[in-house]
């Protein structure tokens, strides 16, 4: 290793004949406005001091190469394997400069010139920077330098970053802020980087990763290929790159994301893929470590096998994320239904399942069936508000519960002793389980358009939405003086309803705004002369005034309608342990007496509000459970000012128990509940 401090001029071979390529681990181009806005004002801070006989010095970072001979037999060529994005955002700098001053300054235009190509040279090695080819960079690259459109519909950062030096260089040079030539010395012979020149037998991916292994410059997924790059033997490495890791890096961009978790496609992917073969999902930092902790097993034939099956998976992956790009009809639809409910959870399940499918281990009328005993275990969780933070360890094993001999039949049983919501829960929440959010609209859109459809199935009166659903509050979220009158003095108790099942509806974005808050009166001629026989049906002969007694009402209406759509999977049995009477309940150390579930809720609630700062963070997944106002039916106050509804199953107590324990930070082993 060779390590020397070089100026910009230097690094370009001082107008001579250099090239240099980036080698296949090496990630898109990635700086983004600050990055571009950071340096333009490092470079105008030097200029404004700028003197000539002690010329100031800024340091960049390094370079880190790898020499690779010549070509041509005069033009050396370094493979880049660190700090591309310096040189890259450097070159599109010196570029938009050149293009200022190409009509009134050919002489400063030609040196420019001379800095970002080799005049003389064939093909590529015109160039002096070559970027990778990942989202279009090297087109928009070459594009720019050969002053022609840039390709359209690219995803490449290239050509942000040369639009805004254009327009930033534009704005100061119509104010007079610089002079080119003195602009081009200073970045020329001011900003300097540490050059690091590799020998052959160095590895330059293990310098990679120790440079960039710091979790924000990197993501997982460029680890990743790194890893791939570093295992492979350099005579391996084009065509798994080309036909292998490359396919998937265009399926899955690191730039779209997945689920609330916002991580990257292939990073996602990735984290999903491991989760499948382990059984469990490791934390994301974690997801390079554990891909190659798997690869270290293998030899290098094994390794690429590893890769084409990646291969496969992604091409899954894929259609989950997309499912228009699933072939056959019936499966594509179904997976768009999933889509809507958001089931990013379920993916290392479904990654089996495709799996399973292509293997025909499992049929194609098995692969439906699973599809759809997910989608009615994903909306019975929706009504119930149950949390998500449970399924992230549950379905990285449900594989290991199911049985590909009796797919339909075990996956059903599995799916019963995995939280399953029964009939009952669902009738409970739908009176009280505040369904609508801004999270939730797409999954609560999808349970009344799918409820409509079925009110309409064989009428030949089905009038669809097509996407311009939606979702309309009956009494409104801002009450006027009139609503304020008719609900009188329950008000306060009658809007603990008001994100409730039985308090919405969809409409058109239209109506939406003409309903808003309208009196009742109003809205009912309006909703039971509507298209939709969800709102038809009902308030044809609906009740004449409004208040939380009637939304109940409805909600039970709208509650046997989901339970007809997406009926039992059969009785969910009672969990271990929470079949017996209550004795005590120890939480942190101090212990309580109980002697019925309805103690062992409040106490619990009682424990959590007292160590909470933020008591409705921490009740958000049951929120349902909880008012400042007393409910209707067996309720009890907490010493914040709270109340809990305790009218529950052990099942609804251990649930919400579980939820508070999670959301406040108590320790599993603080917790114990002791039976009679």
């Amino acid at each position: 290793m060779k390590a020397d401090s070089l100026k910009i001029n230097k690094v370009f071979s001082s107008g001579g004949d250099i090239h240099y390529v980036l080698p296949h681990f090496q990630r898109e181009y990635a700086w983004e406005k600050e990055n571009w806005q950071l340096l333009v004002k490092d470079i105008f801070s030097i200029y404004d001091v700028y003197d000539d006989k002690k010329p100031p010095e800024h340091f960049m970072g390094a370079l880190v190469v790898i020499n690779d001979g010549t070509r041509n037999g005069t033009v050396p060529v370094f493979r880049l394997v660190d700090g591309q994005q310096r040189l890259t955002t450097i070159s599109l700098f010196l570029h938009a400069l050149g293009q200022l001053v190409r009509e009134s300054d050919a002489k400063l235009y030609k040196r420019i010139q001379r800095v970002l190509i080799n005049e003389d040279e064939p093909g590529l090695l015109y160039y002096k920077l070559l970027p990778t080819k990942k989202y279009s960079d090297q087109a928009s690259y070459l594009a720019i330098l050969k002053n022609r459109p840039v390709p359209v519909n690219v995803d490449s950062k290239i050509p942000l970053a040369y639009a805004y030096f254009q327009k930033d260089l534009h704005t100061r040079f119509q104010q007079g802020k610089f002079e080119p030539n003195q602009l081009f010395i200073v970045v020329m012979n001011c900003l300097q980087v540490v050059f690091i020149d590799l020998n052959q037998n160095e590895r330059p991916y293990e310098i990679f990763e120790s440079l960039n292994y710091k979790g924000k410059t990197l993501t997982q997924a460029d680890l990743v290929r790194n890893y791939i790059a570093m295992k492979l033997p350099e005579t391996h490495q084009t065509r798994v790159f080309e036909e292998l890791w490359s396919p998937i890096e265009e399926m899955l961009q690191e730039r779209r994301t997945v689920g609330r978790s916002r991580l990257g496609e292939l990073t996602a992917f990735l984290r999903h893929y491991l989760a499948y073969h382990a059984g469990v999902l490791c934390n994301e930092e974690h997801v390079y470590s554990r891909f190659r902790d798997r690869g270290e097993t293998l030899d290098t034939e094994g390794f690429i096998e590893e890769i084409s099956v990646l291969k496969r998976f992604a091409e899954y992956y894929n259609r989950l994320l997309r499912p228009e790009n699933e072939p056959d009809q019936e499966i594509r639809e179904q997976l768009q239904r999933l889509h809507v409910l958001e089931v990013s959870t379920a993916y290392p399940f479904l990654l089996f399942a495709f799996d399973a499918k292509d293997k025909q281990e499992i049929s194609r009328a098995d692969f439906l069936e699973g599809l759809t005993l997910l989608e009615n275990y994903f909306v019975r969780r929706v009504l119930v508000r149950e949390s998500t933070n449970y399924l992230n360890k549950m379905f990285p094993t449900l594989a290991r519960d199911v049985d590909t001999n009796q797919f339909g039949t075990t996956l059903r049983q599995a799916i019963l002793t995995k939280n399953y919501p029964s009939d009952v829960r669902i009738r409970q929440a739908a009176e009280m389980a505040k369904l609508y959010s801004s999270s939730g609209r797409p999954r609560l859109t999808f349970i009344l358009e799918t409820i409509n459809r079925q009110l309409s199935a064989g009428t030949g009166a089905y009038t669809q939405l097509d996407g311009d659903a939606t979702i309309e509050h009956i009494m409104p979220q801002k009450p006027s003086d009139e609503w304020k009158q008719a609900l009188g003095e329950n008000l306060m108790q009658d809007y603990e309803l008001l994100h409730t099942l039985g308090n919405l509806t969809l409409v058109t974005q239209e109506w939406n705004s003409t309903l808003s808050n309208a009196p009742y009166a109003d809205k009912k001629a309006i909703l039971q002369n509507h298209g939709l026989l969800l709102n038809k049906n009902y308030f044809q002969n609906g009740p004449d005034i409004w208040n939380g007694a009637m939304i109940r009402e409805r909600a039970a209406y709208l509650a046997e309608q989901t339970l007809a759509i997406w009926p039992s999977l059969g009785d969910a049995p009672e969990p271990r342990g929470w079949q017996e009477r209550p004795k005590s309940l120890t939480i942190l150390g101090e212990i309580f007496e109980v002697k019925s579930w309805r103690d062992v809720a409040h106490q619990t609630a009682e424990c959590v509000a007292q160590i909470s700062d933020d008591f409705t963070a921490v009740t958000e997944d049951v929120s349902s459970y909880f008012s400042l106002e007393p409910f209707q039916g067996t309720c009890r106050q907490l010493s914040n000012g709270w109340w809990i509804y305790v009218n529950l199953s052990s099942d609804n107590v251990k649930r919400i128990c579980d939820s508070l324990i999670d959301s406040a930070g108590i320790p599993e082993d603080e917790y114990d509940l002791e039976m009679w």
